[in-house]
């Protein structure tokens, strides 16, 4: 077939395929045009989802009766000149693409006057299917409004592919929303078929926009984030983890204010909220970053949804560390609920559960807790190579945790290797009396009194807390000390598995694992981490464990290599697969439920939990402390 030139008819056609998708994408745009006319109120009119008509007015700078001859014809623009302003964004818009595509797919109508005309009246202009009309003198208020009809009235393939009026407001409402959340001062208002949907008035707190957009509820459950100053500016809102989501969608970032898709941003906060989330849920973020033009490429996409960064890497590293200061400044322990009936519905065994935790409460203000088992709880070894407990027959060294006062107990054991374990008391040692302010409920939560009430710890959660963030402090001044086998325990492996292990031994030799082929399909645990081994866990099912995870870690890096950013994917991948790994070895390391502590125990969890960092949940993101404030108590007991 011969080349040939398409008429600009078709090419506006082919670009409005590109930019205008559906009814938002119009809202989209055209309210972007707005904001870059300095428009202090912007006012949004649907009719049937945006198929029939779509509205948006403006009292921004407007345009002037020459400039509005040219207004929608293609790729003319006021917001560049040249090819240098390409690499000096400050707009929403710069492309000069929008006007002319909503004009070839629709009947459009443009009326405008300027703030600093001197006649009363205004100017309009109107275009459908790409044909222009004449400009004309009209009555207008100040600023700009443009109508859209009929979209998609001469492409009904596109026009089909619409949904229902309620999910294309939807749409509409969305991309509105983002908008309004990068610019709280500017009133917005939206209504849909003569019915007035949202409101928004001008405010200068992102926190108050976010309110008036999602509710009082998630606002109040917002953080600041630490404001990071330099070559990134970044700022906004992170939700609590009791606030966290089933979808993503509640996760904006902004880029000098406009919203953007970025794989490397939503790595960081998923990063940020590892070991601190149940991981089917997800964070809810209101990201702000700016950076200088020159650093960020706006024109790779049609929409200007997706930016490139000159520097990803700097970009990635300083919001995951604003997001994780954020985080371990913040106080994430979820408040504890309890209904004032018992749920018919619910199990009798649920039942009995909850009338024992009743009870335990009640029983807590009557009596001191009985002694129980005598255990330890002690310290590290000072030296990684050597184990804790001495030879058969010699007792254990006494805990420093068990004699000191509390306001003498360490808060961390940083840069002695290995987080405190549980090991039996010396025969006939009578235990010290526990605090009166904490018990242990069913050897698996610990019950604490606080100035607001109580506190219920699940143990497990907590220990298993603790050891994470010291091995994390071992690790980050060298390895984990490591116990040789007197006889090696094999595990079999594939060939797949064995050359997974192969590429993984600097890994294995930081955490203290040494593993050597023994007989065909079976490799064998030479050395294994002396806190694994004085918990008593077995080494061979440990390592089939980790064989696994180190597997599922390769195929997924492999099947995402192509998606990710070429900065981010020789850093990121090792530091998510390490903190799994660590993630299991505390979680086997941590007392059990359902395992009886001794007073000093008790109070020495208690103590290290005032100084950890995220002490709020375990590294897996389960909840380590409820709270039972005074007001619940008093609710419970009938007193309000």
């Amino acid at each position: 077939m011969p080349i040939i030139v398409l008429p600009i008819h078709l090419v506006n056609k082919i670009a409005a395929g590109e930019v205008i998708e559906r009814p938002s994408s119009v809202v989209k745009e055209l309210v972007e045009n707005a904001i870059d006319a300095g428009a202090t109120r912007i006012d949004v009119r649907l009719e049937d989802g945006g198929r029939r008509l779509i509205s948006v007015a403006d009292n921004g700078c407007g345009i002037s009766g020459d400039d509005l001859a040219l207004a929608f014809a293609s790729h003319a623009t006021s917001k560049i000149a040249n090819e240098d302003d390409l690499f000096n964004i400050m707009t929403m818009g710069f492309r000069g693409e929008a006007l002319a595509s909503i004009a070839s797919v629709s009947h459009a109508q443009m009326r405008s006057r300027r703030q600093d005309a001197a006649e009363t009246g205004g100017y309009e202009v109107e275009a459908a299917g790409g044909e222009i009309g004449p400009v004309r003198p009209c009555a207008a208020g100040e600023g700009t409004t443009v109508t859209v009809r009929d979209l998609f009235c001469n492409t009904p393939a596109r026009r089909k592919f619409l949904r229902t009026a309620n999910t294309e407001l939807g749409h509409a409402s969305d991309h509105l929303a983002r908008l309004a959340l990068a610019h709280p001062t500017i009133a917005f208002s939206l209504a849909h078929n003569g019915k007035a949907i949202q409101a928004l008035a001008a405010t200068d707190s992102i926190l108050q926009r976010v309110g008036d957009l999602f509710g009082a509820d998630l606002a109040g459950a917002l953080l600041p984030i630490v404001p990071r100053r330099g070559p990134v500016q970044l700022g906004g809102l992170l939700a609590t983890v009791a606030a966290a989501r089933a979808s993503a969608k509640w996760q904006y970032f902004f880029l000098n204010k406009r919203f953007i898709r970025d794989r490397l941003l939503a790595h960081a906060l998923r990063e940020a909220y590892r070991g601190l989330l149940d991981p089917s849920l997800s964070p809810v973020a209101f990201v702000f970053l700016e950076l200088p033009p020159s650093e960020v490429d706006v024109n790779v996409h049609p929409t200007k949804i997706e930016v490139r960064f000159r520097d990803g890497q700097a970009v990635y590293g300083e919001l995951l560390a604003a997001l994780r200061e954020t985080l371990n400044k913040a106080e994430l322990a979820p408040t504890a609920r309890l209904s004032q009936a018992v749920d018919e519905r619910s199990s009798p065994a649920d039942q009995q559960r909850r009338e024992s935790l009743r009870q335990a409460l009640a029983d807590f203000f009557k009596s001191s807790p009985a002694h129980q088992p005598g255990l330890e709880f002690p310290s590290a070894s000072a030296r990684g190579d050597e184990l804790r407990r001495g030879p058969p027959g010699r007792p254990a060294d006494p805990s420093p945790w068990a004699t000191a006062s509390p306001q003498e107990r360490p808060s961390a054991r940083a840069g002695q290797g290995e987080a405190p374990t549980i090991a039996p008391a010396p025969a006939g040692a009578r235990p010290p009396a526990a605090s009166p302010a904490a018990m242990q409920v069913d050897n698996t939560y610990i019950v604490s009194a606080s100035q607001e009430g109580l506190l219920i710890i699940d143990q497990h959660a907590l220990h298993e807390r603790l050891i994470y963030n010291d091995l994390r402090r071992s690790l980050e001044t060298g390895r984990l000390s490591g116990q040789r086998l007197l006889i090696p325990q094999g595990f079999r492996v594939t060939t797949a598995e064995a050359d997974c292990l192969a590429r993984h031994a600097e890994l294995l030799e930081r955490l203290g694992i040494e593993v050597a082929p023994f007989a065909p399909a079976t490799w064998a645990v030479q050395q294994f981490p002396s806190m694994l081994i004085e918990r008593g866990v077995d080494a061979g099912g440990f390592m089939r464990r980790l064989v696994d995870k180190l597997s599922d870690s390769d195929a997924a890096e492999l099947s995402s290599a192509s998606s990710l950013e070429p900065t981010s994917a020789g850093s990121v991948e090792p530091e998510r697969l390490l903190s799994e790994v660590l993630e299991m070895l505390a979680c086997q390391a941590a007392v059990k439920a359902g395992q009886p502590l001794a007073p000093a125990e008790i109070d020495a969890l208690l103590a290290r939990r005032q100084e950890a960092e995220n002490a709020s949940a375990c590294p897996h993101g389960r909840p380590t402390v409820l709270r039972l404030t005074l007001r619940d108590l008093q609710r419970q007991f009938m007193r309000t």
